[in-house]
Formats: structure tokens, C-alpha cells, sequence
């Protein structure tokens, strides 16, 4: 008994050892917050407006590739077309694709991305801190967090208390209403969303020489909303990640503003692209998510639990025995004999040992090793009986004949001869 537990013991402690090293771990909050899908009827989801804009018949595509895959893809048309991504990803755009994004946007295309920077949707709380750098690679604009407490006023320690706890617990109303005349604001008035938590306020500066039009302001007076020429296209960069979901699209003027984004991206043969690939829903084959499921982990537990039920269980500990045995000399060449005796046939047997017979004499005589018999020279020698050659002869005319004869002695004649010719 003893045995079997230090050997589940032993055999436990290298698996979990194993898994500890070399197994990448699931996620630790396996009922993560739905992202924002093309087909998610969750409220941060998309089927809304997808929906909607199906009805309206505008071509609809899910995006489930990269970036990098836009321009070769043959449904998709070269230019006039509109691409909304929101922010954070779940999955990094990678330079490669981020620079052919930046090409397809050029050739006449509109890129949306929606930014959990003023908001803070349940979902966003996973994303990680390069949020704004992210935003500013794929938007080419510089977010710097706006400081609130920076108005001139004093208030008490009691009302800063106050003030920060409504801070985080209470949602945000987040109000945004047009700035200017611009072709996206025409008959919106307003626009809303409510974000989950609080969040940081940005002002957005460009980090090239090209122009920003910022065309909507938050209540406060932030920027919301901003439009940038690239190439023939443009990008469309909203302070909001919410603002067309599920939960968000009745409200106000939202939809209105959807509608004018949609009118004036899409060119003829476009379609309104939803970029779910790097929301986590790919179409190739994702190894870290493969290994951070938690289903193959608890497949693996499994599998192990059942093993070690089997090794330990319907499998007995028997102590090792070592059955080799050396063997004598005397019966590994019998054993050899009778293996050899019963795979060549007699004369078989006989024609190899005559041959190597007569090839070890032309050896000393530095003839051909040709195994063709040397009748003359063994009779002209003197320690040679004549009678044992006349009888070598007559084994070696039966042998060639097909005829009985005693394999024996043959073997013993030679043997005989070889020792008195030496």
C-alpha cells in the first residue's frame, strides 16, 4: 500500500510540475463580459445595427481575417468601403497589417474606430493599458489625458470625497453634440452613451502635418469626435466604443449618425465592414486561445485522473526480474548450427565449405579466390595421403552431381586436410 501511495505521490508532482512549466494557464474569470460582435445580441454587441442596416440593404461583411487580408480579399472592392473596428482589441494589430491598413485607407476606403477612451464599457475592464497608443497608431492622433480637477476651484475635502466616490460607482452619462456644419452632423442634434465605469477624458492633437477636423464635443467641452484625411480616404476616430451598440443605437440621434456615416463612406459596390477578428473571433487558427481554453485543460485533468486509475488500480507493482542469462559457448554455436542447418540445404552447405576451402589454398599461392578446386597441387603434397584427395574427389563429383552424399565427412576431411596443409 505503502508503494502505491508514494508512487501516485511521485507520479502526481511531475504531471502538476509539467503542466506548472510548459502549459499555458486559461484565463482566470472564465465568464468574461461578451465583446462587441457583428452577430453579439448582447448589449455591447452590434445585431442591431447590423440588422438595421441589412434591412436597409447595405452590403455587410464580418470581418474574421487581419488587416493585412483587405486588399486581396475578391468579395470587397478596391475603394468605398467602410471598415468600423472598436477599441480595445482582444487580439493586437500587428505592424505588418496596421501599414497595409493604412494603404487601403489611402485607396479611397473609411476606417471607424471607436475608442473606450471617454467610456468605460464592462467589457473594456480586460483591455489592457496601450489603449491610447493603439487608438493613436491606427488613427495617427496623440490622446492626452484631460486633468478635471484643473478648473481654478476650491472644494473641500468632503466634496473631492464625494465627488470621486460618484466618480466610481455611479455611470457616466456621456452627452456629445455637434460642433460646426459638417456632412455627419446633418439633422443630428445629439448623441449619447452611457459608459459602465468611470473614465479618463482625452484631448486628441495630430501626429503628422495633415489637418484634423474635430466636428462633435463632449459636455465639458472635450473633443468627441474627429474626422482626418488619408490619401483618398478618411478616418473617422470616435471617443466613445458604445456609441452604435446594441444598447446604445435608439438612443438620440445615434442612429441618425450612423446613417450619415454610412451614406458617405460607401461608394458604389462598397459594404460596411464589422472587424470581429480582433474582438477574439478568428477564422485561422488562434494557438493561444487554443491553449487558453479552459475545456482542454479540463480535458487533460481528465485524461490524467483516468491513467493514473488505470497504472495504479487494474495495473499491479511487480518488482523487477531480470530474466538474461548468459549462454555457454558450447550451446550458442549449437543453437547457430541448428539455425543454419535448417535454413541451407546440405549441398548448399557443401559447395560454401569447399569453396572457402579451396579459396584459402589460392590465398597462399596468390591465385584467384575463385573456389575452383586444386586437385594437382594438394596430390603433389606430401603430408597429403593420395587416398584422403581420391576421397575429397569423389565427395566433391557427388556433391556436383546431386547426389547423397555424407555432409559429415565431408566437413571432418576438410578439417583434416586443412590442419596438414597449414
Amino acid at each position: 500500500m505503502k508503494e502505491r501511495l508514494v508512487t501516485i505521490g511521485l507520479a502526481a508532482g511531475a504531471l502538476l510540475l509539467s503542466y506548472a512549466l510548459f502549459f499555458p494557464k486559461p484565463a482566470a474569470n472564465e465568464q468574461a463580459p461578451p465583446r462587441p460582435l457583428s452577430a453579439s445580441s448582447s448589449p455591447t454587441g452590434y445585431q442591431g445595427a447590423w440588422r438595421w442596416l441589412n434591412e436597409e440593404r447595405v452590403p455587410l461583411a464580418a470581418w474574421h481575417e487581419r488587416f493585412d487580408r483587405l486588399s486581396g480579399d475578391p468579395s470587397l472592392k478596391a475603394g468605398g468601403n467602410l471598415l468600423l473596428t472598436t477599441l480595445p482589441h482582444k487580439l493586437p494589430v500587428h505592424p505588418r497589417e496596421a501599414t497595409q491598413l493604412d494603404a487601403w485607407i489611402s485607396r479611397g476606403n473609411t476606417l471607424v474606430v471607436a475608442a473606450a477612451l471617454d467610456d468605460t464599457p464592462e467589457w473594456e475592464l480586460a483591455g489592457d493599458a496601450r489603449l491610447a497608443k493603439d487608438v493613436g497608431r491606427l488613427t495617427r492622433l496623440k490622446f492626452d489625458v484631460v486633468d478635471p480637477d484643473k478648473d481654478g476651484s476650491k472644494v473641500s475635502p468632503a466634496q473631492a470625497l464625494r465627488s470621486a466616490l460618484n466618480r466610481v460607482t455611479q455611470p457616466r452619462d456621456i452627452l456629445m453634440t455637434p460642433r460646426g456644419v459638417h456632412p455627419l452632423m446633418q439633422g443630428v442634434h445629439s448623441l449619447r452613451v452611457v459608459s459602465d465605469f468611470p473614465a479618463s477624458r482625452w484631448r486628441a492633437t495630430p501626429m503628422d502635418a495633415s489637418a484634423i477636423l474635430q466636428i462633435a464635443d463632449t459636455a465639458e467641452g472635450d473633443g468627441a469626435i474627429w474626422v482626418k484625411q488619408q490619401g483618398q480616404g478618411q478616418i473617422v476616430t470616435l471617443a466613445v466604443a458604445g456609441l452604435f451598440s446594441n444598447r446604445e443605437i435608439g438612443k438620440v440621434d445615434n442612429a441618425k449618425f450612423l446613417s450619415n456615416l454610412v451614406a458617405w463612406s460607401l461608394r458604389e459596390g462598397g459594404a460596411v465592414i464589422f472587424d470581429d477578428a480582433h474582438q477574439g473571433s478568428v477564422s485561422y487558427y488562434d494557438a493561444k486561445a487554443f491553449y487558453a481554453d479552459p475545456r482542454l485543460h479540463r480535458t487533460l485533468a481528465w485524461l490524467v485522473l483516468l491513467w493514473l486509475v488505470f497504472v495504479l488500480g487494474v495495473q499491479g507493482l511487480r518488482a523487477h526480474v531480470n530474466n538474461w542469462r548468459p549462454a555457454d559457448v558450447t550451446a550458442f554455436v549449437s543453437t547457430s548450427g541448428d539455425f543454419f542447418a535448417s535454413a541451407l540445404t546440405p549441398a548448399a552447405a557443401a559447395n560454401r565449405i569447399m569453396t572457402n576451402f579451396f579459396n584459402s589454398i589460392r590465398r597462399r599461392l596468390g591465385a584467384a579466390e575463385d573456389g575452383v578446386p586444386m586437385w594437382e597441387w594438394l596430390a603433389s603434397q606430401a603430408a597429403v595421403p593420395l587416398d584422403e584427395v581420391t576421397e575429397l574427389r569423389e565427395l566433391h563429383r557427388r556433391v556436383q552431381d546431386g547426389r547423397r552424399f555424407d555432409l559429415t565427412r565431408l566437413h571432418n576431411l576438410l578439417s583434416l586436410l586443412q590442419g596438414k596443409i597449414i
